[in-house]
């Protein structure tokens, strides 16, 4: 997160799914800037991290916002959202006027660049109508941290009939009244597109996989030949578990 400013900013995931709820707004573009640490320098990356956010707090604008969140596999991601991309280069700016009030010695001091192994940042958009919001949902509740990342690869040149079938699901999970819910994410730019992210939010790591066997039953008696067409259109999928780390994040107050 220390250096995002010198790139083109920072992309993903996720996070307040009320604004995807908003029918007559522009959809939501997302920032996703994600440092990898080896499992070495953890702690002292940990450490950093929570200096560097509290100098960012007490310097930051006060519409300054970014989601933090942290796994095994995803490494640190820092997502940020935007109206759209006209709005990315404010946000260059708003870093930079930070940066200068705080100081680039003192900026540079407290930045772990030896401790990152490797950095990407990448833009995504919020799919509202592939996202599935059964009533209370949020995903970023508090007493919800954890986040399953589900990476769907859609085969080239069937991107459109897969957002069909997302769109599919939300109706299927809807009409079965089942409780997992999910925001979607179309990926704009990276390696290996197409590419879209589903996020789940759950209280943890086995709150998710009791309720996912919970729901599995419906799935695989009502929703089989959904299921196999989604398949069909698959040329990938991975499947990665994070937390929301408030903590390391810029949030309202109201969250």
């Amino acid at each position: 997160m220390r250096r995002w400013i010198l790139l083109p900013l920072a992309v993903l995931m996720l996070m307040p799914a009320s604004l995807a709820a908003q029918e007559d707004a522009a959809p939501t573009w997302w920032a996703v800037f994600t440092e990898q640490v080896a499992p070495a320098n953890v702690v002292a990356f940990e450490e950093n991290s929570a200096a560097m956010t509290e100098l960012i707090k007490a310097n930051a604008p006060a519409d300054m916002v970014y989601y933090t969140h942290s796994g095994p596999e995803t490494g640190y991601m820092y997502a940020i959202p935007m109206a759209g991309m006209g709005e990315f280069m404010t946000m260059n700016e708003q870093w930079m006027g930070m940066i200068n009030e705080i100081g680039w010695e003192k900026w540079e001091e407290m930045s772990a660049d030896h401790l990152v192994d490797h950095r990407a940042m990448n833009f995504y958009i919020e799919l509202a109508d592939q996202s599935y919001h059964p009533e209370g949902f949020e995903e970023s509740m508090a007493d919800k941290p954890f986040r399953r990342f589900d990476w769907l690869y859609p085969k080239s040149g069937m991107e459109e009939e897969f957002n069909e079938v997302l769109v599919e699901w939300v109706d299927f999970y809807a009409e079965h009244g089942l409780e997992a819910g999910w925001t979607a994410y179309q990926a704009v730019t990276g390696d290996d597109l197409p590419l879209v992210v589903l996020i789940t939010p759950a209280a943890s790591g086995s709150a998710f996989h009791m309720l996912a066997e919970e729901e599995e039953a419906v799935v695989w008696e009502a929703g089989s030949e959904l299921w196999a067409k989604t398949m069909e259109m698959l040329r990938g999928y991975e499947a990665h578990d994070a937390t929301f780390r408030p903590e390391l994040s810029l949030v309202p107050d109201t969250m």
